[in-house]
This record gives structure tokens, C-alpha cells and sequence, in this order.
């Protein structure tokens, strides 16, 4: 495991325990809409949401409703993938 990979996935594990800590706490919704998670995230959420890999956890009502994800979900499933990732290595 690469020292860039090592750091790239404990800085994932810290995001995902600070979302987690903020959101038990009531402090945040928890929440990123799908346009702001496409820009944080980019090309990888896109083919987690095309695989159904992730889904929204409400979608706002209308034709073009707004949906929600849990960043709690995103991020889990961003420091499995890495995880996976370095053991295959």
C-alpha cells in the first residue's frame, strides 16, 4: 500500500466519522443534494448512482424534484471501495 492511497483512506475514515459524529449530534442534516454530491464527488458517485450502488435517501417533490443522500452513506461506501482497492493490490 502506497503512502498517498494509506493517506487518501484515513483521510475518508475521518471524514466519515465527523459526518456521522455532526449528524448524531443534530448538528447536520446529514444531507448533500445530487448536484452538489456530483461536484464534491465527480465521475465516481455518478457510476455508484448508474449501479445502483447508492440511492437517496427523499426526493423533493415535482418533476424535478430534488434528491438527498445521506453523506454518511457516500462516504462508507467511498472508504469500502478504497479499502477493497488496497487489499487487492
Amino acid at each position: 500500500m502506497s503512502r498517498t492511497n494509506l493517506q487518501s483512506l484515513i483521510t475518508d475514515c475521518i471524514a466519515l466519522g465527523t459526518a456521522s459524529t455532526l449528524e448524531q449530534l443534530g448538528i447536520h442534516a446529514g444531507e448533500i443534494s445530487q448536484t452538489q454530491a456530483k461536484k464534491t464527488y465527480g465521475k465516481w458517485f455518478q457510476d455508484c448512482v448508474m449501479r445502483d450502488r447508492i440511492r437517496p435517501c427523499r426526493i423533493e417533490e415535482g418533476r424535478a424534484g430534488t434528491r438527498w443522500y445521506r453523506l454518511v452513506d457516500i462516504l462508507s461506501l467511498k472508504v469500502n471501495d478504497r479499502a477493497e482497492a488496497q487489499l487487492k493490490l
